[in-house]
């Protein structure tokens, strides 16, 4: 819940209200609060040319993401009304290594991967990445304070190497990210499908335990599509607990 708190603070609040002028009807976007552009807050903005449009989306994902938080504290409050043992969330069905212990370990490993690195590598953190894209991930889950090591050494039932190891707290979960940067090259395209067949073998569910985030020449990666996707995979991976 922390992850969606957290990209609630970065959203617009506000509604979206029908207004007369001259005898015809428009839709304004009222902003009440707005922390990363303090200047719009108490504003009103035309919903049908910018920057109105984008602020719209962004009022309709503030509401769906505080009904989200809203409905998980139901959840965790009825739970404890009926006295579970447990009211937290908790992982479904998955091996129990990939925890917080298991995160510790992957950390220890970070930057371990043997493959050559190109010259054009790129500096995060102290650590050469190899794209622009991945730089782009690692500086997009800092900005989620999401805790994160590039390339470790995964050991499952087969070797796995992924760009990244997540970890969130809150559902005591590891999950990985591959980066697939060269889509409109085919040898890399045969590679990536490769890498799919690994996950299967190591019993890793696509949206569940790895997110996949393309690129191609002429689309960069969507950090809006990978917040969706964060999004989802704590669904996919939260239920009430049993007795």
């Amino acid at each position: 819940m922390r992850y969606l708190q957290r990209l609630l603070k970065r959203l617009p609040e506000g509604n979206i209200v029908a207004h007369v002028s001259h005898g015809k009807k428009y839709k304004r976007v009222h902003i009440r609060s707005y922390p990363n552009h303090p200047e719009y807050t108490g504003r009103y903005f035309s919903a049908n040319r910018l920057p109105g449009i984008e602020l719209a989306k962004q009022v309709e994902q503030y509401e769906s993401v505080s009904n989200e938080i809203k409905d998980i504290r139901k959840q965790l409050i009825r739970l404890s009304r009926e006295e579970r043992v447990r009211s937290d969330l908790k992982r479904r069905g998955e091996p129990v290594h990939l925890n917080r212990e298991y995160y510790d370990e992957l950390k220890k490993t970070e930057d371990s991967n043997t493959y050559p690195k190109p010259q054009n590598a790129i500096e995060h953190n102290g650590i050469l990445m190899r794209s622009r894209g991945e730089k782009i991930i690692a500086q997009h889950l800092d900005k989620l304070q999401l805790e994160y090591c590039y390339e470790p050494s995964v050991r499952l039932k087969t070797g796995f190497s992924p760009d990244f190891a997540v970890y969130i707290p809150e559902i005591d979960k590891v999950f990985f990210i591959e980066f697939m940067g060269a889509l409109s090259d085919r040898d890399y395209l045969y590679k990536a499908g490769e890498k799919f067949k690994t996950c299967a073998h190591n019993d890793l569910i696509v949206g569940r335990d790895v997110l996949f985030i393309c690129e191609t020449d002429n689309e960069a990666a969507d950090m809006d599509l990978l917040d969706a996707m964060i999004n989802a995979l704590i669904t996919a991976n939260t239920e009430p607990a049993d007795n």
